[in-house]
């Protein structure tokens, strides 16, 4: 039987759903995180500790299991095991992505710079050190508004809309601290980009055989404008009109093939202005976080989680067949920083027509904050219904009979 190693964080929300989908494939899991899962005694050596914050040494612990396990595929289900997967996965022999286009997909700036050079259409940008002139390096940008990013951080964490230039002197400091809260040197350099005014929209996809598929675009209804991005609803299918989607899918591709992704899934992000001009946002060598796989409308017993086993394997991937029906989450964002008490109207907002699901992922008496100072969101809505339209109503109705107790 193929055995499968999955590298995932201690807290995730996903590990379900790659058992569910190693079941289907009727392959066996070997599950790796940084601690001891909740699980682990019930799974003897098919779960094994392995230090994902440092890859060299995750490498070596890897290569150990491997003496008495075989492993068919490493397999990560975020952005923190990535370069551990590429690194173990080429030391024993099995099909990978390189260790340099993991570290392209989770540097901005690197990832900027590569994709410049491929004429891939993308906001301005400029790094920044703290001792660098800044406002010479906000002249090369040339207006604002303007964004700022850490360069290694994922998603909306530590993503700063700036309007003037004293908002963004103001913001630096945020930046930074917000990189040392999470383990990054807060010496890194800054990116700063332009602001693109467009409607925001995401595109799940895997490489198989070195050919991108494209499994959905996701709209992103509610506005992200800043200070801050927070995201919340990802509906599909997508309002773009066909002509609209040849195009962006053509330009995923030249992106993806610019960073070298020759195998594996892909999440990205684009931003689209009212003259229909796609700007390229940012891509990850991953799926979409969260329980947000759900929302992929895939039909027939196939899973997103599925697709990433089978591709991972080289085995027979399943034939792509898709809901006849739209598709859409709520992640639930983290209002306030506080100490979280209690979710009130669960079972109000589960009773809303067209919700098909919540899953809630909070912790009573967690202490949470708000993106951009953390990446967690409170939980997930779903729905499916006839219309976009109608799937983007419910979500937004069911959120409404949520009340959030924090202190």
């Amino acid at each position: 039987m193929k055995n499968v190693l999955l590298l995932i964080p201690t807290e995730t929300y996903r590990a379900q759903a790659f058992i569910d989908a190693s079941r289907h494939l009727e392959i066996s899991l070997t599950i790796a995180s940084q601690d001891k899962l909740p699980m682990a005694h019930r799974m003897g050596n098919k779960a094994v500790i392995v230090s994902l914050e440092d890859p060299e040494t995750a490498v070596k612990q890897i290569e150990f299991a491997a003496r008495t396990s075989h492993f068919d595929a490493i397999v990560s289900i975020d952005d923190n095991g990535l370069k551990t997967a590429a690194l173990a996965s080429q030391r024993l022999g099995l099909k990978h992505i390189s260790s340099a286009t993991t570290d392209l997909s989770q540097n901005k700036i690197s990832m900027r710079t590569r994709l410049a050079a491929a004429n891939i259409n993308q906001p301005k940008y400029q790094t920044f050190h703290d001792e660098e002139n800044l406002k010479t390096k906000l002249s090369s940008i040339g207006k604002f508004p303007v964004v700022l990013k850490p360069a290694t951080l994922s998603g909306s964490l530590g993503v700063i809309r700036a309007n003037t230039y004293e908002e963004v002197r103001s913001g630096i400091p945020i930046v930074r601290s917000i990189q040392s809260a999470h383990g990054c040197d807060s010496k890194h350099p800054i990116l700063i980009e332009e602001y693109i005014d467009g409607r925001e929209y995401a595109v799940e996809a895997i490489v198989i055989d070195s050919n991108l598929h494209v499994l959905s675009i996701f709209d992103k209804p509610q506005p992200l404008a800043g200070p801050f991005f927070a995201e919340t609803i990802y509906v599909t299918p997508t309002s773009l009109p066909r002509q609209l989607v040849g195009k962006l899918y053509r330009v995923l591709d030249r992106a993806r093939t610019a960073l070298g992704i020759e195998t594996g899934p892909i999440h990205a992000e684009f931003r689209i202005t009212g003259a229909n001009e796609i700007y390229f946002i940012e891509l990850a060598a991953r799926s979409i976080g969260g329980s947000c796989s759900k929302a992929v409308p895939l039909a027939g017993g196939t899973t997103i989680e599925v697709l990433i086993l089978a591709e991972a394997l080289g085995i027979t991937v399943p034939d792509l067949v898709f809901e006849n029906q739209a598709s859409g989450v709520y992640m639930i964002p983290v209002p306030r920083k506080g100490r979280l008490r209690q979710i009130k109207g669960i079972d109000n907002a589960r009773s809303v027509k067209w919700i098909t699901g919540i899953d809630m992922t909070y912790t009573a008496n967690a202490e949470v904050a708000p993106i951009p100072y953390d990446a967690k969101y409170l939980g997930f809505i779903f729905s499916k219904a006839p219309t976009a339209r109608i799937a983007v109503r419910a979500l937004e109705e069911a959120h409404q009979k949520l009340e959030m107790d924090i202190s």
